[in-house]
């Protein structure tokens, strides 16, 4: 089809050919990469239309000239779901079941190395136990520990996990050793002797930060480790697969349901300006985005809207290879010698990155964008090198808004480039089950500190800092220290704290809640340990709400410093959670008459009561309502005034619908009495209560309209207290 804004092309596995014209679904072409070699020759505008299929191509995009206003696209055909896969399905011709074991083993033809069945990762055989189904490869109780008496290059388990008694030959495996605090390597077993508690390994990595009583490991990749439901081994010497399968039964070789990955990316794009990629999944698959030094091949305006990564990366530690993941790369910067540097601009939104065994995404250029994301379930490895994080940048100016951060594995999930503004992100559980040291939800190096904003952010459940500005031990006398940096109207708990080193930041407006240890919440540093400079001379605090706050540990005198800074209107006590309306249930408005409002600004990120029919909430928007206030289930004051939800991606308006059967608020329309009224999404999102009774459960639902289109909200429900 042409029209003034270019040419669409259609492609269709099953019914294309690419010797047709691709210009009408019944002429279609049948590989995308047919398809994006006809876009080098298009006008600004022109597309690729992608049906539905599992594609199993590696796409070399390169030449690409679309324009800001006209970009070209490859992206899906209407709502059909485009699949661009990077595995194949193995039908082995006969599976052998040893009863004892219940190892299913066959020949296969493909060198793979990660498996899926029903399109779900199966977990490489590993000691000690643990499976990706149940999420627990991310907790460190299912990992090794080293005991004081292991040294570089020989591990020595402690006991707890007890390797000696597991009667395993661990030689030849490959071992992932955190054993350099936000640091983790992979190294093969050199030798270890079954019956005891000791392996060796090349202890060639340079300044690793040794601390055995930290450190700890599990091991991986061989056929001596094969012993639990879900798990697979693959012998790339023999060609055997090795598979527990959790039924008990081999797989069907007539299904297609049993695949292994073979390719790692699935779109690598070069040389290319004015591209969008959409509406597809990446299935164990990603992309590598790139310029190139020193060559006339540079990436700009490059953008990946609504795509689904699923298992975007996954290493090569079956095949006994020790390199990183090849993971998500986007990197728009080329030095082109001379002291030319070629930047260029990439974006990121309405993307979801699940289940990759590394960083979901790294990237490099000048305004990167990454908004209304999720990234879930991330990084049970954390083989990063010099830290990353969940996301790792090394760009300036980047926005990272309105993304959701939801239980990934490295000991940091946001770590930006320079001049970063980092807002509205909804982060939990990073590096819950600490399979890495050190460490915060949003860490910030020295550099990066200068002009960053980070504000109206929740940040909750992780044993990591919340967000920390960072400077080593040694602040050299100042010189190592990080300057004008901004953390505003950010709410966390149950995590580690906000920690605040360097100067001349701002930090004004947060709450900062329980702490397991009870330690500090808020913490602006006076004096680091026994370095003598003082810090946050010039810091400003206003405004902040703290279960606990100080200014770090005095250790020449014991105790702890006063929180540093220039503060004024700080509010800081066991108690404070009893000045908020109702924290527990995420309702962090202040109570009028309380602590938070006595002064001449109020302490926190809200407004009193219905003051304001905005209240912010962040992270990912999807096309129906989310993150409910009260959340669903919970039980509520009956003087509650208000409910609050999350609006929809890209709304309009929203309706409310409000009673005390849950099959008539399920099913009302306009005209039914569970009906309330509606707001403008512009207006805001908190909807007045009508007075409630004491000991009553009540349900509500709020749908959104966008254009043409209703998308059907939850039935939430609340209980009213006696």
């Amino acid at each position: 089809l042409i029209s003034v804004s270019g040419t669409r092309y259609v492609v269709d596995q099953e019914k294309g050919s690419d010797s047709n014209s691709g210009l009408n679904p019944s002429h279609a072409f049948k590989t995308i990469q047919h398809c994006v070699d006809q876009l080098i020759t298009s006008d600004p505008g022109s597309e690729c239309q992608i049906r539905a299929a599992r594609y199993h191509e590696v796409l070399d995009i390169n030449g690409i000239r679309g324009t800001t206003d006209k970009p070209i696209v490859i992206r899906g055909y209407e709502d059909e779901e485009a699949i661009l896969d990077g595995t194949v399905p193995l039908q082995p011709s006969e599976w052998t079941l040893d009863s004892k074991t219940g190892i299913c083993s066959a020949e296969i033809e493909d060198e793979i190395f990660a498996l899926f069945l029903d399109d779900d990762l199966l977990t490489a055989a590993r000691w000690p136990n643990s499976l990706w189904s149940d999420k627990t490869i991310f907790d460190n109780h299912y990992w090794g520990h080293c005991s004081q008496d292991s040294e570089p290059g020989n591990i020595t388990d402690d006991g707890t996990a007890d390797l000696a008694s597991s009667g395993i030959d661990a030689t030849g495996a490959m071992a992932i050793l955190n054993i350099g605090s936000f640091n983790t390597y992979v190294r093969p077993v050199l030798y270890h002797k079954p019956g005891t508690n000791s392996f060796t390994y090349n202890h060639d990595m340079s300044n690793v930060h040794w601390k055995p009583k930290e450190n700890q490991y599990y091991l991986e990749a061989s056929l001596a480790l094969l012993d639990n439901p879900g798990e697979w081994f693959f012998d790339k010497d023999t060609m055997m697969l090795y598979i527990i399968p959790t039924s008990g039964e081999c797989p069907d070789p007539a299904l297609t349901t049993l695949r292994g990955r073979t390719t790692e990316y699935g779109a690598i794009v070069t040389n290319c300006t004015g591209l969008t990629i959409s509406d597809m999944t990446f299935f164990a698959a990603n992309v590598h985005a790139h310029s190139i030094d020193r060559v006339e091949s540079h990436v700009d305006d490059i953008l990946l809207n609504s795509i689904q990564f699923k298992f975007p990366s996954h290493s090569k530690r079956m095949l006994g290879i020790k390199d990183f993941p090849l993971i998500t790369k986007l990197f728009a910067k080329a030095n082109m010698g001379h002291g030319e540097i070629v930047i260029g601009k990439l974006s990121v939104v309405n993307c979801t990155f699940v289940g990759g065994d590394g960083v979901p995404l790294e990237y490099e250029g000048e305004d990167f964008y990454i908004h209304n994301n999720l990234f879930a379930y991330n990084d049970w490895t954390c083989q990063a090198g010099e830290g990353g994080g969940t996301t790792s940048g090394a760009g300036k100016k980047e926005t990272i808004s309105r993304n959701t951060f939801w239980y990934n594995g490295n000991s940091a999930g946001i770590r930006p480039g320079n001049e970063a503004t980092i807002e509205y992100n909804h982060m939990a559980g990073q590096c819950w089950g600490e399979i890495q040291n050190d460490g915060a939800a949003i860490q910030v190096q020295n550099a990066p500190q200068t002009g960053i904003q980070i504000s109206h952010n929740w940040i909750h459940d992780t044993p990591k800092m919340a967000i920390r500005f960072d400077t080593p031990s040694d602040t050299g006398g100042g010189a190592n220290m990080g300057h004008n940096g901004y953390q505003g109207y950010n709410v966390v708990w149950n995590t580690d704290g906000m920690m605040v080193k360097g100067d001349n930041h701002t930090v004004v407006n947060n709450i900062a809640l329980d702490r397991d240890d009870g330690g500090c919440t808020l913490c602006v540093i006076y004096r680091l340990r026994h370095d003598p400079v003082i810090e946050n001379n010039y810091t400003i605090v206003y405004n902040n709400g703290a279960t606990e706050a100080n200014g770090g540990v005095n250790v020449d005198e014991g105790g702890y410093w006063p929180v540093a800074g220039i503060t004024d209107n700080n509010f800081s006590g066991q108690d404070v959670k009893t000045h908020m309306v109702d924290p527990d249930n995420l309702d962090f408005r202040p109570v009028e008459g309380g602590a938070f409002t006595e002064g001449d600004e109020i302490i926190g990120p809200y407004q009193i009561g219905l003051s304001s029919m905005e209240y912010w909430i962040p992270g990912r928007m999807f096309y129906k309502t989310s993150t409910p206030i009260p959340p669903n289930e919970a039980t509520v004051a009956s003087t509650r005034d208000a409910v609050m939800f999350l609006g929809g991606y890209m709304s309009d308006q929203h309706d409310f619908y409000f009673g005390i059967d849950k099959s008539l608020v399920e099913s009302a329309t306009f005209d039914d009495e569970a009906y309330q009224y509606s707001l403008a999404s512009v207006e805001g999102n908190v909807f007045e209560l009508p007075p409630l009774h004491k000991h009553t459960q009540y349900f509500w639902r709020v749908d959104v309209q966008r254009g043409v289109h209703i998308y059907k909200g939850d039935v939430w429900t609340f209980t009213t207290a006696n």
